[in-house]
């Protein structure tokens, strides 16, 4: 049996829920008025940005079982 083992496949699943959280908590700063918020949805975009540079070096692998 033949799999691909696609690690940037991994990374956009990652970088999807962290976008989703990133939303979220602008949207909570918004209907809160609470920057603590605004500053938790800066620092999700930022780890939105480390993690797609690593990802861009992400290989795509075929492993065979």
């Amino acid at each position: 049996m033949k799999v691909e083992n696609n690690e940037g496949a991994a990374y956009q699943k990652m970088m999807a829920g962290l976008r989703h959280a990133q939303e979220a908590a602008m949207e909570l700063a918004i209907h809160r008025s609470d920057d603590r918020f605004r500053v938790i949805s800066e620092q999700l975009r930022v780890s939105r940005e480390r993690i797609n540079m690593v990802a861009a070096t992400a290989p795509s692998r075929l492993v065979t079982t």
